[in-house]
């Protein structure tokens, strides 16, 4: 009998070769899918549209169909899919996401995007999920796992996720999405037109409840609240078949939040008692072409975000513009560079359980970067070298290079990397003071000293094969070594808290992704994750958000996609998920369905059923049950 920590590597084994193994026995089928797959473009790797057969990196784009198949409702339950990204359920709208081995109510290690604008907030770092973009206006969502600093600056310490759109053009016409089930009720509507022959516009509304049904604690202090959102918002795009492409877009949503039950416990905590907060957006993004594989692009946005921390509250305001340019191949140079500055200010105040030294903060960053990817044998071995300066403040700059080399050979792929990445403290953890329960007791924290960045050197591989016509394999490597992370140090004798640099570890990890096609009719992928996380200096775990957790983890899944009749999929995903976690929750396993019948052109059916394997706590003291829901989408 295997130990208990080995069991999931075994069954990993198993997942990755021996299934691709029993396919190369089988009768060659049409292999377009596979090609396709990997002519696919991905944007967020390299700042400019290439294939994954040419980005030296651990990047998944998550296809509108992938997403489809999945029956996600919400862009967290998307990305479950993708191996080396950590999703779990906290409360009725909030969700913990994090990448290689970082994670927590508020994951702070990685920068998501939405069209190329910072979502995670300055204040808190984490994201408000259930205020981005109903999924139905999802195009595509790239992550590129592993330190993205070269090209996106400090908040991409360990990856990147961009969300990327449906443009005006893509939406015309009328569409009703209806969702109704356990958890609660939502209702999207869009409607886009034309505008002239080279343009369009197109506008959207959003409304959802959900009752938190499906979440239960053996806490009774820990009840799940209800949450309502009403969001709405229109874009607009025009395209110049020649050079230009312009696009408008904006965003207002409002949601309530009712608790009446539960006391914050500090920070990343549940919010005050019927919260009602307000956020908005507007970008607008200019892209001229400037060749046959060349462009020049402008981007410049405006946010603002209602801020939450334990009963620290307010709103934060960003006013970011980039410009970047993708330029024509010169010779075995191919170069992409951009600069960009980014405006932050808030006006956060404090309650009972927390205060603040500035209720008002002004920050001003600007960053550039560079990347050249020098071809060194032609349509084989390609050099890639990068660097990206941050500005973060007056007297602090940042230097944050990358080196990568990708040998193709024939049907494969592989891929070396070498990356430093940096990321700074943020508003609370730097100016705050509250209050965090920690075990078993109430510390206040105090303001710190002065504060170093977060440290990161990346060691990544991988490799990439079409192991036969019909499956394909990506596989990545990986060693972290991290220096002067944040943590919160405890004084049991004066019950304080102070954020201090005084953590560092190495983390060891595997990623792998298997896309088998067996048939036309059934499509199998199995996925691992595997991390093992070696902290220093601490006799217990660390304190403090998303923390890197001692020891192993995993997570092992399965996507079974069939098609049993012409209209009609069966889709299933089985997950084995044990990653590390600060309440050392024990592993468990998870069953989703989703099960669709296309009616006619217009009308689509489905059913959506999660966490069918019963109910676990995934990375709180909730537990997350049992849900089912069913999806009318109709086009008009």
């Amino acid at each position: 009998m295997l130990p208990d920590p080995w069991r999931p590597v075994f069954l990993c084994i198993l997942l990755l070769l021996g299934w691709p193994a029993w396919a190369a026995g089988q009768d060659a089928l049409d292999s377009l899918g596979l090609e396709e797959l990997m002519e696919v473009e991905a944007v967020s790797a390299t700042r400019r549209a290439e294939p994954l057969s040419r980005i030296p990196a651990a990047v998944t784009v998550l296809t509108e169909e992938d997403i489809f198949r999945s029956g996600a409702t919400n862009v967290p339950e998307a990305l479950k899919l993708v191996p080396g990204v950590h999703v779990a359920q906290t409360d009725t709208d909030r969700w913990a996401v994090g990448i290689r081995g970082f994670n927590g109510l508020l994951s702070n290690k990685h920068l998501v995007l939405v069209d190329g604008r910072p979502v995670t907030s300055p204040v808190m770092t984490g994201v408000q999920w259930g205020n981005i973009v109903p999924i139905s206006q999802v195009k595509r969502i790239e992550v590129a796992r592993g330190t993205r600093t070269s090209l996106w600056g400090a908040e991409s310490f360990t990856g990147t996720i961009n969300i990327i759109t449906k443009s005006a053009i893509e939406s015309l016409g009328g569409q009703s999405v209806t969702t109704a089930g356990t958890s609660g009720v939502g209702q999207t509507l869009r409607y886009g037109m034309e505008t002239g022959g080279d343009g369009a516009i197109m506008v959207y509304g959003n409304g959802d409840y959900l009752n938190g049904s499906q979440l239960s604690s053996r806490d009774r202090r820990e009840e799940p609240h209800d949450w309502s959102q009403v969001q709405g918002g229109m874009r607009g795009d025009w395209e110049n078949a020649f050079t230009d492409a312009l696009s408008f877009q904006c965003s207002l949503a409002g949601s309530r939040t009712k608790d009446g039950s539960r006391d914050g416990p500090g920070p990343g905590g549940p919010p005050p008692l019927d919260r009602t907060d307000l956020n908005g957006y507007a970008q607008f993004v200019w892209d001229r072409a400037t060749g046959l594989d060349s462009n020049l692009r402008f981007r410049t946005s405006y946010t603002r975000d209602t801020a939450s921390l334990a009963d620290l509250d307010g709103g934060a305001n960003i006013v970011d513009a980039e410009l970047t340019s993708a330029m024509e191949e010169m010779g075995r140079h191919l170069v992409t560079w951009g600069v960009g500055s980014q405006y932050f200010w808030d006006d956060v105040h404090g309650g009972d359980r927390a205060d603040i030294d500035r209720e008002r903060i002004y920050t001003w960053t600007a960053n550039g970067f560079v990347r050249d990817r020098i071809t060194l044998l032609p349509e084989s071995l390609y050099l890639v070298l990068g660097t990206k300066v941050d500005v973060l403040d007056e007297a602090h700059v940042e230097l944050q290079p990358t080196i990568r080399l990708l040998h193709a050979r024939g049907d494969s792929e592989y891929w070396l990397a070498v990356s430093r990445g940096v990321r700074a403290d943020n508003r609370y953890q730097r100016s705050g003071s509250y209050v965090i329960h920690a075990k078993g007791k109430d510390y206040r924290v105090i303001k710190p000293d002065n504060l170093k960045t977060e440290e990161l050197i990346s060691y990544e591989g991988g490799y990439r094969r079409a192991m036969t016509p019909e499956a394909r394999l990506d596989l990545s490597l990986y060693v972290n070594d991290y220096s002067e992370l944040l943590m919160m140090e405890l004084d049991d004798v004066a019950d304080t808290a102070r954020v201090t640099n005084s953590l560092k570890g190495t983390a060891y990890g595997l990623e792998a992704l298997v896309d088998w096609w067996i048939s036309d009719w059934l499509t199998l992928r199995p996925s691992a994750s595997l991390i093992y996380q070696n902290i220093y200096g601490l006799d217990s775990g660390p304190v403090g958000d998303s923390m890197p957790e001692e020891g192993f983890g995993s997570e092992i899944k399965l996507q079974v996609l069939t098609k049993p009749w012409e209209r009609v999929g069966a889709d299933f995903f089985l997950g084995y998920i044990d990653s590390p976690d600060q309440l050392h929750l024990p592993a468990y396993f998870s069953l989703e369905a989703h099960l669709s019948w296309r009616v006619s052109d217009d009308l689509l059916l489905e059913f959506i059923g999660r966490n069918l394997g019963g109910s676990h706590e995934q990375f709180s003291d909730l537990a997350v049950g049992p849900s089912a829901d069913f999806r009318v989408t109709w086009d008009f």
